[in-house]
């Protein structure tokens, strides 16, 4: 069985047709994949962020509530202070979790907590920082007793409270 002239030419055309076809898909996928909006649904980054910030809210409203309940003290300056005395679930789960200092992909960590001349903390700062930076999550967030949410696109804590780039 011998091809004909025409059938080799015609796989040769197939062949300088699909191989760029193939080659522009593959690149496409690849490109696909690099983008933030499929990182964010498969890899749940913009997820991880959304709940990094509800949690920073959740440490403000217990730090709120623990400053009212120890006039003395002021502000908690450790995270496992502000364990609630009644068993809290909300959208953002068990604070017990969140209380440990890792949650979602993010470390939490209270930074800035300096007692005054009288004993009593009047100023904290909490910082929530990914793990693994553009995996678990990209920014940084930081708060303070403001109740501001503040964010850095590094995903440092140094510059979050130095910068103080307003959560929109």
């Amino acid at each position: 069985m011998s091809s004909s002239r025409s059938d080799l030419t015609r796989n040769r055309i197939g062949r300088k047709f699909w191989i760029p076809i193939g080659s522009l898909a593959l690149l496409f996928a690849f490109f696909l994949v690099l983008t933030p909006s499929f990182h964010d649904k498969y890899f749940g980054v913009a997820k991880n962020e959304a709940t990094a910030v509800g949690s920073l809210r959740k440490i403000q409203e217990l730090e709120n509530a623990y400053a009212t309940a120890h006039p003395d003290n002021g502000f908690a300056c450790q995270l496992k202070q502000l364990r609630p005395t009644e068993n809290m679930r909300d959208v953002y789960g068990n604070p017990m979790n969140l209380l440990a200092g890792e949650w979602v992909g993010y470390k939490f960590e209270v930074v800035g907590c300096i007692p005054e001349k009288n004993g009593v903390v009047a100023h904290y700062q909490v910082t929530a920082v990914p793990l693994k930076p553009w995996a678990s999550g990209v920014r940084a967030f930081c708060t303070d007793q403001s109740g501001n949410v503040f964010y850095d696109h590094n995903g440092s804590a140094t510059e979050c409270l130095a910068a103080r780039q307003l959560l929109p």
